[in-house]
């Protein structure tokens, strides 16, 4: 068992993107980069965080737990806590951006059509979306897509927020302004937890203060 106070410890873990065993953990609240070697890393640790793939070898916990033990409903119940913002956005293509954002609050089945709205449009006017709500993702920029797969993620008030490759494919101002929108957006829950994976070391002076985990060397810096 972890301690409390870990929201993600990997003993040991290996997987085919890898070419070394690592060891690291993730503390609960915090801001934490972890570096990698290419973006392919990025992609591959979020499949394990969320259980969708398995480890080569080591064990992997989230929230105390080994998810290695979990079952599928198990799995599905620590992924309602765990917010994702995709590099690709991670938006339903068939979907409008409107219908993906508020995708979560349809769900839930707790809130009326005007209550969706006015939550949808709220988060959006923060996150500072100005592109066109019912375009299909196809027709957006890459920085639309992954601003309204953000405000998805900020509905749904998770306990950890992964970013995954945070900075592909946006220029210096859509940097400055996503993470100052992630660092906000940390600051608003107690406790919660926001992990980046990213293979641009420039993203390490972008968030101040954040602990930074290479993986690239296998080991903690």
């Amino acid at each position: 068992m972890t301690a409390a106070t870990d929201t993600i410890r990997a003993e040991g873990l290996s997987f085919d993107t890898l070419p070394r065993e690592v060891s690291f953990t993730v503390e609960q609240g915090s801001v934490t980069i972890v570096l990698t070697a290419k973006e392919e890393i990025d992609a591959c640790l979020v499949r394990l965080l969320l259980g969708f793939a398995r480890p080569a070898g080591g064990r992997l916990f989230l929230f105390g737990t080994d998810i290695s033990t979990l079952t599928d409903r198990g799995l599905t119940a620590l992924r309602q806590q765990i917010g994702l913002v995709y590099a690709s956005g991670g938006l339903i293509s068939n979907l409008k951006v409107w219908e993906n954002v508020t995708l979560p609050l349809a769900y839930s089945n707790r809130f009326s059509r005007e209550q969706i709205e006015q939550m949808g449009l709220a988060v959006l006017d923060r996150i500072g979306y100005i592109g066109k709500l019912m375009a299909l993702p196809g027709h957006i920029t890459l920085f639309q897509k992954r601003l309204a797969g953000f405000a998805r993620t900020m509905l749904t008030d998770p306990d950890m927020v992964i970013y995954e490759s945070p900075l592909s494919g946006l220029n210096q101002e859509e940097r400055s302004r996503f993470l100052s929108t992630a660092s906000d957006f940390h600051l608003e829950k107690a406790g919660r937890t926001s992990l980046f994976l990213s293979s641009t070391p420039e993203i390490v002076p972008l968030l101040k203060n954040a602990r930074v985990i290479t993986l690239s060397q296998g080991q903690l810096p």
